[in-house]
């Protein structure tokens, strides 16, 4: 027995098919957008703590970073295993009890844009930060000390993945994000359309948004050029501009893209994802008392003269 099928007839099946799959997934979508908790002016409910993931990824060729350890850097105090780094093992252990038992490993995380992981650094940029991760460990100076060993606030990206929690907060008109990471707090402005003048310059910079459906949009700029994206980035400049997208998935996901355009370093934008997940049930933030009674810097240079 033989079938004759006419290639018009595969397209229609075919067609179809996928049609019927796309309304299936809209159908899908509507049904998570529609059970989604809202507050009464309308927007999406997103309040509570969170543990974030993925948006510290490596760019795919990093720098040797001397305040890591290593073979060329066996004492360092920074990230150690056996737990003699700077912070309490908790905080490194915070992750898994932050999170419980959820599980989000099928998310977008890390670098995306460009898909092969090669910021675009301009050239002369990435030999300055190379060399200045080198005068990082002895300090130069100190501008070359540790954003976090300085207590500095951390703008839009510093603090752990998996371990210091966020919690939102949606007051009238705004949106704010508590760091536990030394304490910082983020209000992002829904009422304004326009940043504040360029003389203002702020460690988290100025951040204003909008909502579009279950999406917050974030707008960020006036930043004073000393903030880190990470260890390896240990600085962006003043020219920063972010755009941050935050899609409410449902009651524990929030799904994170940032775009991060710095003319002056790079020279086109790049783009990380990342998520974030709902702590579990009856977890309480932690004190992240960052330097009280710090002898780091007195350690690196000295005690300071008298007069």
């Amino acid at each position: 027995m033989s079938f004759t099928f006419r290639s018009s007839d595969i397209r229609m099946r075919l067609s179809n098919s996928t049609l019927v799959l796309l309304l299936i997934a809209s159908a899908a979508s509507m049904a998570r957008a529609q059970s989604i908790a809202r507050l009464p002016d309308g927007q999406p409910n997103m309040q509570g703590m969170y543990t974030r993931s993925g948006v510290k990824a490596l760019e795919a060729e990093p720098p040797f970073n001397p305040i890591d350890p290593g073979e060329k850097n066996p004492l360092s105090v920074s990230n150690r295993e056996d737990g003699l780094g700077p912070y309490p093992r908790i905080f490194g252990q915070g992750g898994n009890v932050l999170r419980g038992a959820q599980q989000r490993s099928q998310r977008r995380v890390g670098i995306i844009f460009p898909e092969n992981r090669k910021l675009p650094w301009r050239p002369e940029e990435d030999a300055k930060r190379r060399q200045f991760l080198l005068d990082m460990n002895p300090a130069r100076d100190l501008r070359h000390v540790e954003l976090n060993s300085r207590c500095a606030l951390p703008g839009l990206f510093e603090g752990e993945d998996g371990n210091n929690p966020y919690t939102i907060l949606q007051p009238p008109g705004k949106v704010v994000i508590l760091y536990d990471y030394n304490h910082t707090s983020r209000v992002v402005d829904l009422s304004r359309k326009e940043h504040l003048g360029t003389k203002i310059r702020l460690f988290m910079g100025d951040s204003i948004g909008h909502w579009e459906g279950n999406m917050l949009v974030i707008d960020t700029a006036n930043f004073n050029g000393r903030v880190a994206y990470s260890r390896e980035i240990p600085y962006l400049s003043e020219d920063l501009h972010t755009v941050e997208r935050f899609t409410v998935v449902d009651e524990n996901t929030i799904d994170y893209e940032v775009t991060i355009d710095d003319p002056k370093l790079f020279t086109g934008p790049w783009k990380v994802a990342g998520y974030f997940s709902k702590a579990a049930k009856g977890v309480e933030s932690l004190e992240f008392a960052c330097a009280e009674g710090s002898q780091t810097l007195q350690n690196i240079f000295g005690i300071p003269p008298t007069h």
